[in-house]
């Protein structure tokens, strides 16, 4: 396969049509192109910009009949399923159903086709072939990568071709009907009998039932399942264990004998996530099913450790990176549609009689440029956070050394991106009048899914606490002068606490969100020791305190991130003018939201939060202001992902609302049926 070193972009300014969003375009004071490159574009960046562009428009070489010539292979996103049907929100929920495990099926099919082995790569390929509704996402992106990472050579071996070939495709099954995040409290046993070299699983009670779930209802074949596990007898028990349990015949995709699964009741959310119920009644799994890198079961029963118990934490970690990736991506898309719609709408009139483009008015700059701002802000702390992750899983001692650390950060960015990134994307929506209602919108499915995963694969609350937790150890360590060191997060816990009257740069800003996040910390430590309760009423007695210190902890990384990405500019100067903008932008956004701390704390004075929010924002957002459309046409993004009516590239809102509404099933009928019977005076037949 040949690829050149930079791909073209999906589009071209010559592609807009509205001369509104034109103007827009032309008025950019850098050049998009290049400014993606910087951000995205990089060999060793994640997102690999010019790769996932690469992947949509493949050219194969190829031999035949001792002739090469090179044939282009269909765009992923010119396929012709996507055009035989209807718009996803005219769809019955099994039409639904139906039509993402179709596109998903055929994903694996052409990227197998394609030859697309490099596993991120097949990942992107998969999302946007399924209009990102790939069934099997939790599979791909988190149980195979536990399976990899949980099992022994032997286990690798046998599963890892049949989960990377989707012969296999796991539901990641823990959650039950009684109990979520706390581990301990799981019902769900697993009895280990000797004469058979089998366990024998159950779900002995009703809250045990697993619930939640997805890919559990209709999809998946085998569950990569926890439960707790007892051997050689009921009397041993050996802790939560996972498994690999299968559910369906792999030929027939019917249920084994002992397995009751089906969907749960209609969610808020995607309806394709096939979320699903679980009951296990004396389902036989052989004893090797057991992942055991970290523990193991011999054949006379006997459980043995052999590894690290903490293994089971790397794959929650790396599932929460993965989580604040799609957050901010979802984030990065909505802020996209709100932004290009506001170029073209126009609403309002000045003295001259004019109307007003939206984009223009400061109200709608107020909504949409933190916006914009933090988009940027979580794209480069996940970033950060990755390369961190994967820099150390390479060496299995600095990755368990590391283990507090990176668990506290993603657990916390996780929590962070989702629920903020709700908020935003719901300004976003604001920001689009009656248009962003409706689901042609775009933005409609974007913060339903941010909704939703503030409590999916981990509460945002919760997350806060264990992020917390660790926030507490760290600074115990400065409290007792420990030889311990601090972690390269937490090094601010020993820092001089700000004491400037101004804050002069970009490193003002980092430095006075640490003194926060450190003042919050010694606070919640002293609290801790004064209370005459025990440790558990203690913590939950504080527990909002605890959960406004991890958030404080999460921004002093976002900020920090940001800056180095903001460093990284420092040649380029077209770019670092307009990252440096982003950045006060962002921080003095998430200062104004928490400026009761900053002014208890005595960081800053109710005067000083006034100047920043009320003269420094705004001048930002009119320097801003030329570069708000070419900014979001930087994260470049296809019509199709977008799958927006008023965010198209071409900037035909107002066309593509027509189409859409020309589609809807309801308009097929001249005369409704409940019309045509009331009119013909038999309405009571019906």
């Amino acid at each position: 396969m040949e690829k050149s070193s930079v791909a073209k972009p999906h589009y071209e300014i010559n592609d807009t049509k509205n001369v509104h969003l034109l103007e827009e375009r032309q008025s950019a004071t850098f050049n998009v192109e290049k400014f993606t490159q910087f951000m995205f574009g990089q060999s060793d960046n994640y997102y690999e910009i010019n790769a996932r562009r690469e992947i949509s428009s493949v050219q194969i070489h190829l031999s035949f009949l001792h002739n090469d010539f090179f044939f282009s292979v269909r765009l992923a996103l010119a396929h012709p399923i996507h055009q035989t049907h209807l718009p996803f929100e005219y769809l019955n929920a099994d039409e639904y159903y139906s039509l993402v495990i179709r596109k998903s099926l055929l994903a694996i099919e052409e990227a197998n086709r394609l030859k697309i082995t490099n596993d991120k790569h097949r990942q992107w390929f998969l999302h946007i072939f399924s209009s990102g509704r790939f069934a099997f996402y939790i599979h791909a992106v988190m149980c195979t990568y536990a399976i990899e990472t949980m099992s022994n050579e032997e286990q690798k071996r046998k599963f890892l071709p049949l989960a990377k070939s989707y012969r296999m495709t796991t539901a990641y099954t823990q959650t039950e009907l009684g109990h979520g995040t706390d581990l301990r409290r799981l019902e769900t046993e697993a009895i280990f009998d000797r004469e058979t070299d089998s366990f024998i699983f159950n779900t002995p009670t009703l809250t045990s039932t697993k619930f939640w779930p997805g890919a559990l209802a209709r999809s998946a074949n085998y569950a990569l399942l926890m439960a707790h596990l007892y051997t050689p007898d009921r009397n041993h028990p050996c802790g939560n264990q996972m498994f690999l349990v299968q559910l369906r015949d792999l030929d027939t995709h019917e249920l084994l004998p002992g397995v009751d699964a089906g969907a749960i009741s209609t969610r808020f959310n995607d309806c394709a996530g096939d979320n699903g119920y679980l009951r296990l009644t004396n389902v036989r799994v052989p004893r090797t099913n057991m992942l055991m890198k970290a523990a193991e079961v011999d054949r006379d029963g006997n459980f043995h450790r052999c590894g690290d118990a903490r293994v089971l934490y790397g794959a929650m970690v790396h599932m929460r990176i993965h989580l604040s990736y799609s957050f901010s991506v979802s984030l990065a898309q909505a802020i996209t549609i709100a932004t290009r719609y506001s170029a073209v709408r126009f609403q309002g009139s000045n003295p001259q009689g004019n109307e007003t483009r939206i984009l223009d008015y400061p109200l709608q700059q107020e909504k949409l440029v933190p916006c914009l701002a933090s988009a940027y802000a979580f794209l480069v702390t996940f970033l950060s956070l990755n390369n961190y992750f994967n820099d150390l899983k390479s060496n299995e001692t600095m990755f368990f050394r590391q283990l507090p650390e990176l668990h506290a950060l993603a657990s916390g960015l996780k929590a962070y991106t989702s629920s903020v990134g709700e908020r935003l994307s719901q300004n976003c929506r604001v920001s689009c009048g009656g248009h962003g209602f409706l689901f042609a919108s775009g933005i409609i499915g974007i913060r339903n899914f941010l909704d939703a995963s503030s409590s999916a694969e981990g509460d945002t609350v919760v997350l806060y606490q264990q992020t917390a937790r660790y926030i507490l150890k760290m600074i115990q360590r400065v409290e007792e002068d420990s030889e311990k060191g601090l972690d390269a997060s937490t090094a601010y816990l020993r820092a001089k606490v700000w004491s400037g009257k101004t804050m002069i740069n970009l490193d003002d800003y980092c430095h006075i969100f640490e003194s926060r996040a450190q003042l919050l910390a010694k606070e919640a430590l002293a609290q801790m020791f004064e209370s005459s309760l025990s440790p558990y009423a203690t913590f939950l007695k504080n527990s909002i305190q605890l959960v406004q210190l991890a958030k404080a902890h999460v921004e002093t990384y976002l900020m920090r991130s940001f800056l180095e990405q903001v460093n990284k500019a420092a040649h380029h100067l077209e770019f670092s003018v307009i990252l440096e903008q982003l950045f006060y932008v962002f921080a003095i956004h998430t200062l104004r939201n928490e400026s009761k701390d900053f002014i208890r704390l005595n960081l800053l004075t109710a005067e000083q939060i006034y100047e920043l929010e009320n003269r420094l924002l705004p001048d930002l957002y009119t320097r801003l202001r030329p570069n708000l459309v070419p900014l979001v046409d930087a994260f470049d993004f296809h019509d199709v992902e977008l799958d927006s009516c008023l965010g198209r590239y071409d900037g035909q809102a107002y066309e593509a609302l027509m189409e859409r509404a020309r589609l809807n099933p309801s308009n097929q009928q001249k005369v409704p049926p409940v019309w045509k019977a009331i009119k013909q005076g038999t309405l009571s037949k019906l």
